[in-house]
Order: structure tokens, then sequence, then C-alpha cells
């Protein structure tokens, strides 16, 4: 029934010691709480006695009692105080372990493994999951050990003077701690993986329509999103109402069985008194000792209830961590090192998320420092074939070589550092643009502002208050679409690698600075193999051969000058339906 919180718990083992302390400490408060209104009860009901003869009222030692609840109400205070920052202390490293934890089991997987969840889905299981499991200790474990220690106490303290009496309320006190959760955690079991589930949609929904913003409210589409967002906050508030709901009818079941306990305890107590010679002043004494064992069990059903929300959390962490990742490195007994930076594909076959193949039998080889422009219409592989260089899909049959090694046998490093990448889409992370430039790398930054404005991008930077120190803004808004193109493509020539794969470099971009683009590649890519993904006829004349895919397929790849002169290859009749004259198409760079 717990056994999806195994592993979670396995991650406490380092700092057990520190969370002993914290439940050690939590004991010792409630103990302290315990002595506390027990001692103070009998201290009362004594003092009380003691007032009604004038023998007994001058005989009577007030001091050492009332020492005693002095030192239980330091001790409470002091024990709480060091309990609050044992634990949270505890709390923290097991959040920062948990999330290190499931960052860990993440990495490995290939963006387009990880594009499958969503990105708000995996944001909700980096946060809200992993929030949800950081109560675990905080909120149920600790606390549920503490009142069950407390209820041996509070029986022992009773039992001293009236073992039937600390036996029973001992008992009865169980009864409560036991009942009360049990119930809590039963009836909010649905509703807590049903709110769960709401609150996931919801968040993702948001998240999606806050990124999409400005086209919802160009195309006045944002009232109908906000009703739905509404909605589902109302479906999910409703499973949070009964939440609420059912943990008010445990409250009232715990507080019905304290009642019934206090009752049970006094009736007894009272009958000891009359029938055996109890001292009365113990009645207070056991009355109060109760009260103080039930502060801890009060806060069970609640913890409990929640504890559904818990096993939801580590469910959904667990189905996506124990996924296989597609695309995993060798060991280092089994790397190999590639000789040169030929590239060859063998019979590439990619299937992605259906039986239709995304990239069909190509077989394609690409020579060191050879320059190489891949055609093709959308949908036609050329992005799958683009991430499979890089390892970002698997090859479902075929094998790609670089340098006579598979790049499967390839460590992740030594892949990595065989490429430099820019994608069609940009990120910027919260750092300077330099640092997102360099991505750690020792580049002067001459170097740097060089790039730039062979990019046209000086003009952009001499604008920012702060230059290449400044920051970008969220998702690099105060960035055109054009520039961030250009900054992400500048950030891959930056790059020292040996062959540079480029995907869609100039769209978006104007004719005047696609030019200068065009240059800033052939000039800053001299001596190093290049392989542009594209579907624009445009500097063909730069590269040593086109490849043209369409439906997945390699249906023809020569010399530009080879194709354009055969009036039957697909881009010579590309071609001339664009420009019956070829006119423009082979301009010089």
């Amino acid at each position: 029934m717990f056994k999806q919180l195994l592993p979670y718990l396995r991650l406490m083992k380092p700092w057990a010691w520190l969370l002993g302390i914290g439940i050690a400490l939590q004991l010792m408060a409630l103990a302290s709480s315990i002595g506390l209104m027990a001692l103070s009860g009998w201290f009362l009901s004594a003092s009380a006695l003691a007032g009604l003869s004038v023998v007994t009222a001058q005989t009577f030692n007030y001091l050492l009692p009332s020492a005693g609840v002095r030192f239980f109400a330091l001790a409470r205070t002091g024990t709480r105080y060091g309990e609050r920052l044992v634990t949270h202390d505890a709390t923290f490293r097991l959040l920062s372990r948990l999330r290190r934890h499931v960052y860990e089991r993440l990495e490995p997987f290939s963006p387009a493994q990880l594009q499958r969840h969503g990105e708000s889905e995996l944001m909700t299981r980096l946060t809200a999951d992993v929030d949800a499991l950081d109560s675990l200790y905080l909120r149920v474990l600790a606390p549920s050990l503490v009142a069950l220690l407390g209820i041996v106490v509070c029986g022992v303290v009773i039992g001293v003077f009236a073992p039937a009496i600390g036996i029973f309320a001992a008992l009865a006190l169980l009864l409560s701690g036991l009942l009360g959760p049990w119930l809590a955690w039963r009836a909010g079991r649905s509703h807590s993986d049903a709110w769960q589930q709401d609150n996931t949609r919801l968040r993702a929904r948001l998240l999606e329509r806050l990124k999409g913003l400005s086209e919802l409210m160009i195309y006045n589409r944002w009232h109908g999103e906000v009703d739905h967002l509404i909605k589902g906050q109302h479906a999910r508030d409703a499973h949070e109402y009964q939440l609420a709901r059912q943990w008010g009818n445990s409250q009232l079941l715990s507080q019905t069985l304290l009642g019934l306990t206090l009752t049970g305890v006094l009736g007894m107590a009272g009958w000891a008194v009359t029938q055996n010679g109890m001292n009365a002043t113990l009645v207070a004494l056991m009355g109060l000792a109760v009260m103080g064992a039930f502060e801890a069990i009060a806060l069970l059903p609640q913890a409990w209830q929640n504890l559904g929300r818990i096993q939801r959390a580590a469910t959904r962490l667990d189905d996506i961590q124990q996924r296989v990742p597609e695309t995993g490195f060798p060991e280092e007994s089994r790397q190999q090192r590639p000789e040169g930076t030929r590239l060859s594909i063998e019979r590439l076959s990619v299937h992605l998320d259906s039986d239709i193949a995304t990239l069909s039998s190509v077989s394609l080889d690409v020579e060191e420092g050879e320059h190489l422009l891949i055609l093709g219409p959308s949908g036609s592989g050329k992005t799958t074939l683009f991430n499979s260089l890089i390892r970002f899909v698997p090859p479902s049959e075929g094998n790609i070589t670089l340098g006579g090694a598979p790049l499967s046998q390839l460590s992740e490093a030594s892949l990595r550092a065989q490429f430099a990448v820019a994608q069609q889409d940009t990120h910027l992370f919260t750092a300077s643009y330099r640092d997102n430039l360099t991505m750690g790398q020792p580049i002067k930054d001459d170097d740097i502002m060089a790039v730039l404005e062979a990019l046209a991008l000086s003009d952009w930077l001499a604008h920012q208050p702060d230059g290449l120190s400044g920051f970008p803004d969220e998702r690099g808004s105060s960035l055109s679409g054009g520039q961030l193109r250009r900054f992400g493509l500048a950030r891959a020539l930056l790059r020292k690698a040996p062959i540079v794969l480029l995907d869609e470099p100039t769209e978006g971009l104007d004719e005047a600075t696609e030019q200068q683009v065009w240059r800033a590649i052939s000039h800053l890519c001299q001596g190093r193999t290049l392989i542009v993904i594209t579907h624009r006829l445009t500097q063909l004349e730069q590269f040593d051969r086109i490849a043209m895919l369409d439906e997945g397929q390699l249906v023809e790849h020569d010399t530009p000058e080879y194709l354009l002169a055969d009036p039957d290859s697909r881009l010579a009749t590309l071609c001339r339906r664009i420009d019956p004259e070829l006119s423009g198409l082979l301009r010089p760079a």
C-alpha cells in the first residue's frame, strides 16, 4: 500500500541521525507538555485542598511544584525551538537531495523523450510533486511516531499512580490516534487523487496560455480561455472543499473520542478516590495529562488525509523516473574515440511515436571539412535527421558513425565536443549575455564582438545598457525573433567544434541581413564541417553538396552545379517552379 514511498524513505538514510534528533526533540517537547499539564493540575488541586485548613496551608511545600512547572514550561519552549530548527534543517536537506535525485533520473533522457511529457507536466512534477513529498517526514512520519510515543508517556505517567487507569488511557488514546487518521486517509484518498490531477491540468493549461497570451489577445480568444481556467479551478476547489469537509468530520470524531477518553479516565479516577482511597489531587493530574497527550494526536487526521496526495505525487514521479533513457551512453570501458570528423549515415530509419517512419533508410556520407546543405519541405524529416546526428532521438534502424566510431559508442563529453549546434528555438538562460554566448568557454570579449558584428547584432548590443554583462528578459523577450535566432547562431559559431549544425539559420530575416549572415557563416566555418538544414533556396553555391529529403527519404544528393545542370533533378525542377529563369538563385556570397 505504501511501497511507492520506500525509495523516498531510503533517501533519508544519510540524515537519519538528524531526523532522529528532530523526533527526540519533538518527543521531549510533548513529554514536557504532558508534564506541565499534569503537574499544573496536581499543583492547583493540591493547593486548593491545602488551603482548606490552617495546618496544611502552613506546611504545604509550594516551591518544589512551582519550580517543576517552570522547568517544564522552559523545557517545552526550548525543545520546540530546537525541534523546529533541527527538523526544518533536515527537511531542507531532504528537499535538496530529493530534487537532485529526480533531476539525476531525468537528465539522461533525450529532449525528444522529455517533450512527450510536455513542459508544463514536467514542471509540475519537479515542483508540486516534489514539494508534496517534502511533507512526508515533517507532517506525517515524525508527528505519527511522536504521537505514538507520547501515548506511551501519558500511560506511564498515569500508570505510576493507577496502573489500570494508565492502561485504559493509553488504549483509548491509541484508538483515537489510529481511527481518526485512518478514516481521514480512506475518505480523502480519492479526492486527493482527483485534486492532484485537476491541479496538474490547471497548472499546465495556465502555463501554456500564459506563453501564448499575446496570440490569444490578438484573436480575442482570451476571454474564453479565462472561462476554461475558472471552470478548471472550480473543479479543483470542489475536491478541496470535500477534503476540508472530511477533515472537519475527522476533527469532530477526534474531539468526540477525546471527550469519551476524558470521561472514562475521570470516572475511573473518581471511583479510585472513593473506593480505593486514591489521593483526590491526582484526578486533575490524570485528566490534564490526557489532554496534553492529545495535543499530538489532534494533528494526525489532516496529516494522514494529505498522505493520499503524497502517495499520488510519489507514483507520478516514479512513473517518469522508471522509464529507460532512449539514448544512453556507454560505460567507460566500452567507449570509442573518433579518428577524424568524417560522418557516415548508413541506412538510417527513425520511428518516433508511430509505426510511420519519419526517416526511412537514409544513407549519406559527409567528408571532413565539407559544407552540406540539406533541403526539403516541412515534414520531410530534416529536423529528425538533425536530432539524430546529436543523439536527441534514437535510430530505429541503421547507424551513424563519426570518424569510424558509432555515435552510440562515444561518451557524452566526446560527442558534445564534436558539434556546435544552433536549433530553431534559442533558449536564453538566466545569466549575462556573455555567459549565454560563451557557455562556460574561455572566450575573449573581442572575439565575441567580432562574431556579433558579423551577424549584424552589434547595433542591438550597443543599445543594451550593460552590454555583454546585461541579463535577458524571460524567454529572451528583449530580443526580436530574428535577433534571438542570430544570438543562437553566434553561440554556435563561437564554439570551437569541428562540426557545425545549423537548423534554418536565416528564417525570418530580411534579405540584406540574410546575405550578411550567410557571409558570416561561410567565413567562420572555414576548415570546419558545416551541415545546414533549411527549406530556402538561397546561397546554394556556398555548399559543396546538396542533399534533398522528401517524406523521410533521401531522393538525391550531389554538387549544386551537377543538380542544377540536370533538368530532371528535384532541385532543378523546384528552382524552375520558383523562378523559371533561375534569376538570383546563385547569388555571390
